[in-house]
């Protein structure tokens, strides 16, 4: 019979854990003794492991994800496609879809399903009953980008946060605050004054102070020309001004001064480029963070970058990434342009101190062309992760209150594709991605990412499997290839600290085994790991167990089975208890959620 868990809730003296202790470690020893034998080896036949685990999402399968959303001339959502109306092309070549789902804003809402119930008929005589603890079903992300944001955008953008959170945040819903710099950051919580008091620490965190005096002044995108395309018109404004300022202003008049000149804004280019590539390089990282971050959680997902935009030339790549940790962590990227609805001052404002050069009319209108390209471009990396992730782009307005409204809900309906590249090389290149419909009579639009970059080597077995723990670890489903038994004890540890005992007894029997060398082979990982209310990770443990078993040992062990205990320590509260048990040479998986109560 395989008996899906067992649950006890008491308190315990301290003697009584350690009688508890010396049982488990007795029964441990038991398993370890070796059979004499002439030909066997020696070796024990147990060896266990313990660590903490880390819990990174490593997501990078040969499967590409793909999230479509379709719209009519409108702009609503397009619901009730199917998998046979979608085309997709990898570098223009068709792809067969391996997998499809339609879904919807309610259906991501209850994904994660009701939270566990405590079986009442296999907990101990006289355990206390235990509240059902109620996960929440949406997750909100607002990320700042304080590295690039002015003071005068950031105040008008968290304003607005803060009246959305008051109007549209619901029971069961929570939202944390994130920041590029990583200051001033709040995790997910449905307590608004706790939101409200971080919005309101929220100020600008540029890597480097702007420099309004700065000669030559170089555009980012200027920069980019200059270092990566040699583009004539930008080094030679540079040059011109730079020869200005560095000599002309200065009654410099010696001939080397200009071939100097040239090597101040050369080098002024570089800087600049690795200026923005640092700053754009803090947003990414963040985002990844945030993307694992809302892996871990239930229900829907959003994240909500709050940024002015950045060049992006360069770092196409950081941008696919962040797009497909997205897609495999289920979250959508909605994005909310900090500039709203701006005008362009060409060759700048007041703020700044304009050169002209007199005897170079062509290269002062170059320049505002410049300008004005770069601020276009640094738009381009908020579109794409919004497009590519199925969220909502807000600009060109200053009702942030409306692009809240916008950014901060799921599409009503979206699509879920999935393919597996034939004959993929695995040269880390960048493939191009176009999604179609079959039939378009009605000119409907289709949201989907553009592309995606080939791994540079395969992964191994290993961190697959890794991969597949770390995700059951935080999902709610539970699972049953191996049969396994939880007991949770809970005891006071003195001076007032409380330690909850996470037993776990394993049927061997249900492990699969490999024979060599006269030994039965095989390894197991126990991951315990417990959550708070909020669905947020508290603490676990880690046990890696290898076995290398005699024959008799292993009948013994089939008999009594195999327990493991995990002493975690706790405040006052419900949690949940989450248990994952994984073996390696069946590639077998068992998960059990059980609820526990401290007093």
């Amino acid at each position: 019979m395989h008996d899906r868990h067992f649950m006890a809730h008491r308190v315990a003296t301290a003697p009584a854990a350690i009688a508890i202790g010396f049982a488990l470690l007795a029964s441990l020893r038991a398993a370890a003794q070796t059979t004499q034998s002439a030909t066997n080896s020696q070796a024990s036949e147990i060896s266990s492991s313990e660590s903490q685990p880390t819990f990174q999402l490593h997501v990078q399968h040969n499967e590409v994800v793909v999230r479509v959303v379709v719209r009519d001339g409108k702009g609503n959502v397009v619901p009730g496609l199917h998998k046979e109306d979608f085309r997709l092309l990898d570098n223009r070549k068709p792809q067969v879809i391996t997998h499809f789902a339609a879904e919807t804003a309610a259906a991501a809402a209850t994904a994660a399903g009701p939270a566990p119930a405590v079986d009442d008929k296999t907990s101990l005589p006289g355990a206390p009953s235990t509240p059902v603890i109620v996960l929440p079903r949406r997750f909100m992300a607002l990320f700042f980008d304080d590295v690039h944001l002015e003071f005068a955008d950031l105040v008008r953008t968290r304003d607005a946060a803060g009246r959305y959170l008051d109007e549209k945040l619901q029971p069961g819903d929570r939202a944390a605050i994130f920041t590029s710099s990583g200051q001033n950051q709040l995790d997910f919580t449905d307590d608004r004054a706790k939101l409200h008091d971080t919005l309101l620490k929220l100020k600008p965190f540029p890597i480097l102070p702007p420099d309004a005096d700065a000669c030559p002044q170089i555009y980012p995108l200027q920069a980019y020309k200059m270092v990566h395309e040699n583009d004539p018109f930008s080094i030679d404004i540079a040059h011109e001004e730079s020869y200005q300022c560095n000599c002309i202003e200065r009654g410099i008049t010696y001939p080397s001064c200009q071939t100097e000149s040239n090597g101040i804004a050369d080098s002024m280019a570089v800087r600049v480029m690795d200026r923005i590539e640092n700053e754009a390089r803090y947003v990414f990282q963040g985002l990844d963070r945030i993307c694992g971050r809302l892996a871990s959680v239930p229900g829907q997902r959003n994240l909500v970058l709050i940024s002015p935009g950045f060049l992006t030339c360069t770092q196409l790549f950081d941008v696919e990434q962040v797009v497909d940790k997205a897609l495999r962590g289920n979250a959508i990227i909605s994005v909310l342009d900090a500039r709203g609805l701006y005008t362009v001052v060409p060759l700048g404002d007041a703020t700044q101190r304009v050169r002209t050069i007199q005897q170079r009319p062509d290269l002062m209108a170059q320049k505002a062309l410049i300008q004005i390209q770069n601020l276009r471009d640094d738009s381009d990396v908020l579109e794409r992760l919004a497009d590519e992730t199925g969220g909502a782009y807000f600009h060109n307005s200053n009702d942030y209150g409306d692009g809240f409204r916008r950014v901060g809900s799921f599409p009503e309906a979206y699509y879920t594709l999935a393919f597996a590249p034939e004959d993929l090389k695995l040269d880390g290149r960048l493939h191009t991605l176009k999604v179609t419909l079959v039939s378009n009579p009605n000119h409907l639009t289709v949201q989907a990412r553009q592309g995606y970059f080939a791994p540079n080597k395969s992964e191994d077995a290993a961190t697959m499997a890794k991969e597949e723990l770390e995700q059951m670890i935080f999902s709610q489903e539970d699972s049953e290839t191996i049969p396994v038994k939880v007991e949770t004890q809970y005891y006071q540890a003195g001076s007032g600290e409380a330690r909850l005992a996470v037993v776990t007894h394993v049927d061997i029997q249900g492990v699969r085994f490999r024979k060599a060398d006269g030994r039965n082979l095989d390894n197991l990982t126990v991951v315990t790991a417990l959550f708070d209310q909020a669905g947020n990770y508290v603490t676990g443990e880690q046990k890696k167990i290898e076995f290398r078993l005699l024959d008799a040992t292993l009948a013994r062990l089939s008999r009594t089975g195999l327990s493991m205990k995990a002493s975690l320590p706790v405040k006052r509260g419900a949690y949940l208890v989450r248990e994952v048990v994984q073996e390696s040479e069946g590639n077998q998986l068992s998960a059990l959620s059980n609820q526990v109560e401290v007093p």
